[in-house]
């Protein structure tokens, strides 16, 4: 039987040998220590047997390779060795099968918490938002041509400057592609949801409160976090789990930029009675590390061109306009027809 192991969403930190993922599964289970972590406490005590036999049989074969004499001009003390001399340093095959055994579960087994989800997932969108800053680099550069075109148009106040910003025009490649203006605006975009996904999963992975509802849940769905999902969505200001074994997700709303307690949207309900002296799970509310409330608006009022009103962007209106200009009347007819350069799109 193969078996594959779990890992968790920042596989770099988890180096892999090539045979990762195709362990060989004995089917001894369970294993005979039953405690939390007895996977690992198995792996101790087989490990420690094997290298106990491996070393003394290699201590033994030494003595016996030495005992013996290279001819018979040296015999004097020889010792024949007693018969079953190596039975003792042979390795018991069941040793080796719980062994194996424990090192398939330890690999498979779910030994994250919460605090392990939310760092992984800043891990993950900190490198998406690298990848979305290469692209937005690299699309920027093509629009940039704007620039140089700027500088020629705005001195161009004579008619030889005039006709030199036409010659320019006309030997290099001045226009800016729309689905390069979509890009930019796409990957600012990215660039943005990710630097909030990996501020928000940094500062909740060292938040006492929010681990507390996460781990809670986590506990109450029987969940493999190792398969679960982090999110966060700034416009609602929510931190969602989504539950590889739950109906319902657990949504944290109100961590950033809300005043006042945490809205704890819990995966599954539970019914305090006080039975068992429970205390309801909304004292762990009380741990939580209030955030900087207004910080964020008061550091991107400090940026260059910061329009708090560009909130309400809308990218498909912005195609609809350039559908609305592009089929008003009188069209224009810069093409091969009349000679003019440009051609119909």
């Amino acid at each position: 039987m193969i078996v594959s192991a779990q890992l968790s969403g920042n596989t770099s930190n988890y180096p892999q040998s090539t045979h990762f993922g195709s362990l060989i599964d004995p089917n001894i289970n369970p294993l005979r220590d039953q405690s939390e972590f007895g996977m690992i406490n198995e792996m101790v005590n087989t490990a420690s047997y094997i290298s106990t036999q491996v070393a003394n049989a290699q201590a033994s074969v030494i003595e016996m390779a030495t005992g013996v004499p290279e001819s018979a001009t040296n015999i004097e003390g020889l010792i024949v060795p007693v018969a079953g001399r190596t039975d003792s340093h042979k390795i018991n095959l069941t040793e080796i099968g719980y062994f194996n055994q424990s090192i398939v579960n330890t690999a498979n087994a779910n030994f994250m918490s919460a605090q392990h989800l939310l760092h992984d997932t800043y891990e993950d969108q900190k490198h998406l938002m690298k990848q979305a800053i290469d692209q937005f680099t690299e699309v920027a550069l093509e629009i940039s041509k704007s620039g140089e075109l700027y500088d020629r148009a705005v001195t161009a106040n004579t008619d030889a400057l005039r006709i030199d910003l036409q010659n320019y025009i006309r030997s290099n490649d001045t226009q800016i592609k729309f689905e390069d203006a979509v890009m930019f605006n796409e990957s600012l975009d990215a660039i943005e949801d990710y630097a909030q996904g990996a501020s928000a999963m940094l500062w909740a992975s060292q938040d006492p409160a929010v681990l507390g509802m996460i781990n809670s849940d986590h506990i109450r769905t029987l969940s493999n976090i190792t398969e679960s999902t982090a999110t966060y969505d700034a416009w609602s200001d929510t931190l969602e789990i989504t539950w590889n074994n739950a109906v319902n997700n657990t949504a944290i709303q109100g961590i950033f930029f809300t005043e006042g307690a945490l809205n704890w949207q819990q995966a599954v309900d539970e019914v305090y009675d006080n039975y068992y002296n429970d205390m309801p799970e909304t004292s762990l509310q009380n741990m939580y590390s209030s955030y900087g409330y207004g910080s964020s608006e008061a550091v991107a009022s400090m940026g260059q061109g910061y329009v708090i009103n560009a909130k309400l962007y809308d990218p498909a209106q912005l195609q609809i306009d350039l559908i609305n200009i592009t089929n008003e009347e009188p069209t224009t007819q810069y093409n091969n027809l009349n000679g003019n350069l440009g051609g119909i799109q």
